[in-house]
């Protein structure tokens, strides 16, 4: 069977299709910006130097706690409750620029905390207590499956998926790393074979190693697991013993905790054990949590010559029908770009202009016949909405005959505000169709 979410091939597309003309201005997280969770319900953006940039603040106002980037390069932020039990408990989604974009999934028992994202975009989120179990959900946070991993003092709190795919490693307020396969759903016997600290530690944020060891954050300090289980090193800062979270940098050569007693942020060098670099979140009465390095973009593959054309129905974010039709070809300076979009009662947007397209060719797509160079467009234009300007950014796949397993994703912006927000989703009625690139060259 052919994934339905593959039109996620690279994460520059992500990027490309969530950071328009219009919220280029805004202020958000950009790459190598380190994100802090914060007990008070926000995330802290700061500089690779460590500088504050911007706070991003939500409409949840439960202690925020994991963090982690989905398919499209949005932030998930999972909160527990707040003390009156009237906000938090969920999961909140904030686009790169900075804007609030709902929340995320559902039916979560208490405290949702660790967030894992796997390869083709599903999500899975761990529970800190109540049913105590990892939450799996579609990119789109439809639920998928419900794995009822094994709780030592609490539920499945922090989380990190193996690159295989399948094994869940994480911690549960206890003195062992365990371990969960959600693709066959058993319960695996834990990394490591001799419990981790003593004096009332418990096992917090963990993240694994390309060499198969872990990082363990266990509270009193931080320490590093070999392959088999073994502590191999600890690291500690002076009067500090609250570490609650680990991130690897993308080099593997250093790591980022932060501390839930101090709300100080660490970065360690991994060789060595020295702190290469720390700040205070400086809020008061607001601890570190959750702790996350936005990853850099990736360079775009070069853009193939074609055009597509189409049309049909398809569903936004929120439910609401969205009606298209479309005929958009992969030279930025071709002017022969026409696109309409319609949806809720006479909300339209027209195409003007065309800002950025590329066009490719994704192997684990078929578009079929006819035969195409591409089966895959991304574009970045302005127009109008009904009667402002307004910018969107898109991307359409051809999946093949008859059209359902064609994919769209969308997000129209208007005076600043998000006026149409499609995540990845496929067609409920119509076809996309790539060709060969025709007429006159620009």
């Amino acid at each position: 069977m052919k994934p339905r979410h593959v039109w996620t091939l690279c994460a520059w597309l992500s990027v490309l299709l969530l950071i328009t003309p219009a919220s280029a201005h805004a202020i958000g997280f950009s790459p190598g910006d380190i994100l802090v969770a914060l007990t008070n319900g926000t995330v802290q953006v700061r500089g690779a130097d460590g500088t504050l940039k911007v706070t991003l603040a939500g409409p949840i106002t439960g202690q925020a706690k994991g963090l982690a980037f989905d398919a499209e390069g949005n932030l998930l932020v999972s909160y527990w409750w707040n003390d009156a039990h009237t906000s938090g408990n969920t999961v909140g989604k904030f686009r790169p620029d900075g804007t609030f974009a709902g929340t995320f999934g559902s039916g979560y028992s208490c405290d949702p905390s660790g967030i894992a994202v796997d390869k083709n975009g599903n999500v899975y989120i761990g529970e800190a207590s109540c049913h105590g179990e990892i939450l799996m959900f579609d990119s789109a946070g439809n639920s998928l499956d419900i794995f009822p991993a094994f709780a030592e003092g609490g539920g499945p709190r922090w989380l990190d998926l193996a690159a295989d795919g399948c094994t869940m490693y994480y911690t549960s307020d206890g003195t062992f790393v365990q371990r969960y396969n959600v693709c066959t759903e058993t319960q695996l016997p834990n990394f490591n074979p001799l419990p981790l600290g003593s004096g009332g530690a418990a096992a917090l944020g963990l993240r694994i190693m390309s060499d198969g060891g872990v990082i363990v954050a266990d509270s009193h300090d931080v320490r590093r697991l070999d392959s088999s289980g073994n502590v191999a090193a600890i690291y500690d800062a002076i009067a500090d013993q609250g570490f609650a979270s680990i991130f690897i940098n993308a080099d593997g050569k250093s790591f980022w905790t932060a501390s839930f007693d101090t709300s100080n942020v660490y970065r360690f060098d991994i060789a060595t054990g020295a702190i290469l670099m720390s700040f205070n979140t400086g809020v008061p009465g607001a601890r570190s949590k959750g702790v996350i390095v936005v990853p850099p973009h990736e360079e775009p593959p070069e853009s193939a010559l074609g055009r597509m054309t189409g049309g049909g129905n398809f569903l936004a974010t929120n439910g609401t029908v969205v009606h298209h039709g479309f005929q958009l070809r992969c030279n930025v300076r071709d002017p022969r770009q026409n696109l309409e979009v319609n949806w809720g009662k006479g909300e339209n947007f027209h195409l003007l202009s065309v800002t950025s397209v590329a066009c490719l060719d994704n192997p684990a797509l078929d578009p079929e016949n006819p035969d195409a160079p591409i089966d895959t467009l991304i574009l970045t234009g302005t127009g109008r909405f009904n009667k402002e300007d307004a910018t969107i950014s898109l991307t359409f796949t051809d999946d093949g005959e008859p059209g359902v397993d064609d994919g769209v994703r969308m997000v129209i912006t208007a005076g600043g505000n998000v006026v149409l927000d499609v995540a990845a989703t496929t067609l409920v009625h119509g076809n996309h169709q790539a060709h060969r690139a025709t007429g006159r060259e620009f």
